[in-house]
C-alpha cells in the first residue's frame, strides 16, 4: 500500500511511465513505416523487373538491389536477349505473408501469381505459350546506410508450381 501511495505522488515515476509509453508508440510507428517501405521496395522491384525483361535495361533496378543480385539479373535477362527473346511477364497477385524486421534487416515471405510469355524481340510474336506460375518467395532486405532506404540483398524461390489448367 505504501508503494502505491509513493507511486501516485512521485512525479518521476509517472514521467518514466509516460516516456516508456511514448517510446513504445514511436517504435510501433517506425516499424509500421518500415513495413510499408519494405513492401514498396518489393512492389517496385517486381514492376521494374517486368519492364527490364522486355527492354533489357536493368539500370532502373540498380537502386533496389545490391550489386550481386543486380549482376545475376543482368546475366539472366541478357541471356534471353542474346537469344532474341524477351519475357513478357505479368504479376497477377502478390500477398505479403510474413514481414519480419529486425534492426537494419528484413525477411519477407510472399505468395505470388505470375503469367509469363516469351516473345521474339523483333517480331513481338510469341515463341512459347503463356505459363501461369505460383511462387512462394523470400526476399531478404537490408537498410541502406545513407538514406534509410531498403534494398534487396537476396531473392529466393521457396516453392514454384505451374498452373496447368488456366493459361
Amino acid at each position: 500500500m505504501r508503494l502505491l501511495r509513493f507511486a501516485r505522488n512521485d512525479r518521476k515515476f509517472w514521467f518514466c511511465i509516460f516516456v516508456f509509453f511514448l517510446l513504445s508508440a514511436c517504435a510501433q510507428i517506425e516499424n509500421s513505416q518500415d513495413r510499408m517501405l519494405v513492401k514498396d521496395t518489393i512492389m517496385s522491384y517486381n514492376r521494374l523487373l517486368i519492364e527490364a525483361a522486355k527492354t533489357g535495361d536493368t539500370e532502373p533496378l540498380k537502386d533496389l538491389l545490391i550489386q550481386k543480385e543486380g549482376e545475376k539479373l543482368n546475366h539472366w535477362i541478357a541471356s534471353w536477349h542474346d537469344s532474341n527473346v524477351y519475357m513478357d511477364g505479368r504479376l497477377e497477385s502478390i500477398k505479403f505473408k510474413n514481414i519480419n524486421i529486425s534492426g537494419n534487416a528484413a525477411n519477407v515471405i510472399t505468395s505470388e501469381d505470375w503469367v509469363y510469355e516469351y516473345k521474339n524481340l523483333e517480331t513481338r510474336q510469341s515463341v512459347l505459350p503463356a505459363s501461369r506460375i505460383h511462387y512462394e518467395m523470400e526476399y531478404i532486405l537490408q537498410r541502406a546506410n545513407k538514406d534509410k532506404k531498403w534494398v534487396i540483398k537476396e531473392i529466393n524461390i521457396k516453392a514454384e508450381k505451374e498452373d496447368k489448367g488456366n493459361k
